[in-house]
């Protein structure tokens, strides 16, 4: 009887002092564990903990397939001081994201509530030819899904978000290029300690390539 290897990309340590620590979350992880928790999931808290030997304090969330940055407090002290931040919004993110059709400005704010409350996002089209394109979302507000919810109200759904109405595939040329997570990336968080960036994931790196060959 065979046996089966998962390989399994684990997060990369992008900051940490006694107080935060600051990781490169892979797509696939959740933040904390799951409402209904499964043996195989794919957790920071406990990875942390098992790594680290210290509790994880959540700051912020990203959702289970949205790779980047993430940043985790060590202790309740910092816990507090990290809610605060993003509740005064002294924290700037910002994340990066294939999505489609391209829009026809190189630039966009989308100002549509969610949930009944005001919620901002500037959107800014780095890399695009008549298919798709390769983008950058600094939300001014911190809504749950935001960017996601936002892209697909400007009309340009992230490619994978099905949620959203995101495409799962595209012809390119002759070939079919699929899309198994939705592609955005939390690529940088300004903190009122430091600017820390996350390398953009690999499997986006590999699409962003056969998009743009």
């Amino acid at each position: 009887m065979g046996v089966t290897l998962l390989l399994v990309e684990f997060p990369e340590i992008i900051f940490e002092n006694s107080d935060y620590l600051a990781l490169n979350k892979p797509a696939g992880w959740f933040t904390i564990p799951a409402r209904e928790p499964s043996p195989k999931d794919l957790v920071l808290t406990e990875w942390i903990k098992n790594t680290h030997g210290t509790e994880a304090w959540t700051i912020h969330r990203l959702d289970r397939y949205t790779s980047g940055i993430i940043l985790f407090a060590k202790n309740i002290h910092s816990q507090k001081e990290g809610n605060t931040w993003f509740q005064n919004r002294e924290i700037k993110k910002t994340y990066q994201f294939l999505a489609a059709p391209p829009p026809r400005m190189p630039a966009i704010q989308v100002r549509e509530p969610i949930e009944g409350k005001p919620s901002q996002t500037l959107f800014e089209v780095i890399q695009k030819n008549e298919t798709v394109f390769f983008g950058k979302a600094t939300p001014l507000t911190g809504r749950f899904h935001q960017v996601r919810a936002h892209a697909a109200h400007a009309g340009f759904p992230i490619l994978g978000d099905e949620k959203f109405g995101g495409k799962t595939s595209l012809m390119m040329g002759d070939s079919v290029v699929s899309f198994t997570r939705f592609c955005l990336h939390a690529f940088e968080l300004q903190l009122p300690f430091g600017t820390f960036q996350a390398t953009l994931a690999k499997d986006l790196v590999e699409l962003k390539g056969k998009l743009f060959p």
